[in-house]
């Protein structure tokens, strides 16, 4: 008992010296090297430097007067805008930015051969001046020049406590063909401007950098109204085109359907080419890459109004399962409600049912692209 006693005091011993000891260390490791000599020294009035110039060591300082044109550019104070120079976003191709400042000037240089480009630009201004309802436009065909009248612009920030930046503004715009003959310049001047946030006016002034951004944002803006056209053109003529089915084999050596399109195109068209083949949904699931349908029997009638062969297939519940292929091919597996796999004869009368139809099905689909 005491040899226990003896013990627990000598590890105590040591823990405490080993506290004391670090405790130490931090205390040495936290003060200044050397014999703090630098306490004693005497400040002096020029410092050492070197190769530099000596301005640094007045105390005087000159502040140069506000040029003219700082006067008519510039503003004071918090109404001065600190947010950097806008930056044109060329999100279609072949438009640059002209290195004039003289004013702000883009080129558009990317178009198809048989497309008159000033004609493309023009109706292309037009139709964003429409989407913007500025209804007081002005425009003269002969000299490609464009009055726009005020275009009112609100956007709302903020979930909780919603912000209002209101914008208003009138433009020329003026389009002009280059000297090789293909691209197509657009120049727009900023005739009058207002913003407000919130109610609170902010202050602006049509010159210099001001000017330029503002006109650029416009730019942007058109831009943006412009890929989100194209992009929606793309979009609905990917879906006037019918799936590329045909029949093949998976790994497993099973019968399954062969789909020459990506992933994300079949799984945005199908849906349409079920539910045309009687096939109701029930759940599905994009991340594991399939659909949940019901199968519902059909009269003849009812096939030949669709023009499609009659499926004959026992009422119930099916997967229909994706899966990718090498060289961007989907494949479409069917399988029952226990997952099993449906024999082959199945796979191919489902397969033959559309086979004369699916080159004139129009497959509809309701994502389409829309101006923000």
């Amino acid at each position: 008992m005491k040899k226990n006693k003896a013990l627990t005091q000598i590890a105590s011993l040591v823990i405490l010296t080993s506290a004391v000891s670090g405790c130490a260390r931090f205390q040495d490791r936290a003060k200044a090297q050397g014999d703090f000599n630098y306490q004693e020294v005497t400040l002096i009035d020029k410092f050492d430097n070197g190769d530099f110039s000596k301005t640094e060591n007045r105390s005087n300082f000159v502040i140069s007067d506000i040029t003219d044109e700082q006067n008519q550019v510039g503003l004071m104070g918090e109404d001065v805008d600190v947010r950097p120079p806008t930056q044109l976003m060329a999100v279609l191709d072949g438009v640059l930015l002209d290195s004039d400042l003289t004013q702000t000037k883009v080129w558009f240089n990317a178009f198809k051969q048989q497309k008159d480009t000033q004609l493309t630009v023009w109706d292309l201004a037009l139709e964003y001046l429409a989407s913007k309802n500025a209804t007081s436009v002005n425009s003269d065909l002969n000299t490609l020049s464009i009055d726009t009248g005020p275009i009112i612009t609100e956007r709302k920030y903020g979930s909780i406590s919603t912000n209002t930046y209101h914008e208003e503004g009138a433009y020329k715009l003026q389009i002009a063909k280059g000297d090789d003959g293909r691209s197509v310049s657009l120049v727009v001047d900023v005739q009058s401007y207002e913003a407000l946030n919130d109610g609170e006016e902010i202050k602006h002034i049509l010159k210099g950098r001001a000017k330029r951004n503002i006109e650029l944002r416009f730019i942007n803006d058109m831009l943006q109204f412009a890929y989100l056209k194209q992009q929606s053109e793309a979009l609905q003529a990917a879906n006037n085109k019918p799936l590329p089915i045909k029949l093949g084999f998976d790994d497993n050596n099973q019968t399954t359907w062969i789909i020459d399109s990506e992933f994300i195109d079949v799984w945005n068209k199908l849906p349409s080419l079920l539910s045309l083949m009687s096939f109701k949904p029930v759940d599905n699931d994009k991340n594991l890459g399939y659909f949940l349908v019901r199968f519902v029997s059909q009269d003849d009638e009812y096939w030949s109004e669709r023009n499609l062969n009659p499926i004959d297939l026992e009422e119930g519940e099916y997967f229909v399962q994706l899966g990718d292929l090498t060289g961007a091919d989907t494949s479409l597996t069917w399988l029952d409600s226990d997952k099993k796999p449906l024999s082959d004869q199945q796979v191919t009368e489902l397969y033959l049912s559309i086979t004369d139809n699916v080159r004139s099905v129009i497959l509809e689909n309701d994502q389409k692209a829309k101006p923000l």
